[in-house]
């Protein structure tokens, strides 16, 4: 099978989808031809290079790709001859669906999608242009013969936009169990220089959804209980400002401590060096959580995760088995799970062990990948 794969959204950019993107790809040209086309990058060099992928840039940012996109797309649909494009997004399907109207490829179009993509309109500020991207998404949601969304939460998205669900195919994300994997407790707090304290975790972009100021506020209520416990934050963004204010406001200076942005190699020290991480995201429209990969990279780091029951959120979760579920922007609620697993720490770790083999199955991108490739060639 020779495959297409449409992407705004690739390494060494840095984000959920670009995980996304790369993960499935590294595998899928293991098993195909796999032709990449993607926006350009000043360090891409080094990516491209170690894929066995080929890839095209397009010089033109991210959000200008489906327009400046179709030559690119057009041209690599008549001499690659693609069974399938596979997009990131449903921005530039209709460069797909034109390179099939002229060239007869690909056979068969497949889209991702992963929330927010669903809800953002960048006109949403102008009545009447507002409501022709609405009614360009829809049109465009028309193209694809399966779509693989990366949640429940998504799914139902697609088909409130009047996507049919007999052509959409639950896949959530997965995670490299080799690159996140459970290290040293004691071994990783020294190497980061952390104190020895019970410790809760979030990486994220801190920006309001990820619900930062929930677990704050919760933070007030576990001290009572566990008074050493420590809340290490790992990340930036616009809400940093609002946050160490809540801090200060709280008298939590002593407790919570901004990380800033780490490297991605770095990760793994992190989520090894907590006890629990968290992250009680909330849906604020048009910032969603389609999924949260965060929670699997926990997960196979042998740490047990809280996240709130909202948006996809759900399906990085198993309830109760790989971590727990509370009610979205509820600090008592969190409180009472983040108490109860600092204060039993062996049950704590039975979670995360039970978290991390689910990483080393079902949730790896290993298992991931051939799951999606399986349905993507039902499609032919």
């Amino acid at each position: 099978m020779r495959l297409l794969f449409v992407t705004q959204d690739f390494p060494p950019a840095v984000g959920g989808i670009q995980t996304y993107s790369w993960e499935l790809v590294r595998r899928w040209s293991d098993v195909g031809a796999v032709h990449v086309i993607a926006p350009s990058h000043k360090d891409a060099s080094d990516v491209d290079t170690s894929l066995s992928a080929r890839v095209t840039r397009v010089p033109t940012a991210p959000e200008t790709l489906p327009l400046r996109g179709i030559p690119s797309i057009i041209r690599v649909a008549r001499s690659f001859q693609p069974d399938i494009a596979f997009h990131g997004q449903w921005h530039t399907l209709g460069a797909s669906l034109l390179a099939q109207r002229l060239t007869g490829f690909p056979r068969r179009i497949v889209c991702a999608a992963h929330g927010r993509e669903l809800l953002f309109n960048p006109l949403h500020s102008i009545p009447l242009v507002r409501s022709t991207y609405t009614l360009l998404r829809r049109s465009l949601l028309r193209i694809p013969d399966l779509f693989v969304p990366v949640s429940r939460y998504t799914a139902d998205l697609l088909h409130s936009e009047g996507v049919d669900p007999a052509r959409t195919h639950v896949m959530p994300n997965g995670v490299d169990p080799t690159r996140f994997q459970p290290l040293t407790h004691s071994n990783v707090r020294a190497q980061l220089d952390m104190a020895d304290r019970p410790t809760l975790l979030t990486v994220g972009r801190l920006v309001p959804r990820k619900g930062l100021d929930t677990t704050i506020c919760a933070l007030r209520s576990v001290l009572k209980s566990v008074p050493d416990a420590q809340y290490l934050i790992v990340g930036s963004g616009p809400d940093q400002e609002r946050l160490q204010h809540l801090v200060s406001h709280h008298d939590l200076t002593d407790s919570v401590h901004f990380i800033g942005r780490v490297a991605w190699d770095s990760l793994p020290q992190y989520y090894n060096a907590a006890d629990v991480f968290v992250m009680p995201s909330r849906e604020d429209p048009p910032d969603v959580e389609g999924f949260g990969l965060v929670f699997l990279e926990a997960n196979a780091c042998g740490t047990p995760v809280v996240g709130a029951a909202a948006g996809g959120v759900p399906d990085a979760i198993i309830d109760g088995v790989t971590g727990y579920l509370v009610p979205p922007a509820d600090p008592d609620a969190l409180a009472d799970v983040l108490v109860d697993l600092l204060k039993h720490p062996a049950r704590a770790r039975e979670i995360g062990q039970v978290g991390r083999l689910h990483t080393e199955g079902e949730a790896s991108w290993d298992h991931v990948a051939n799951a999606m490739l399986h349905e993507i060639r039902a499609t032919l």
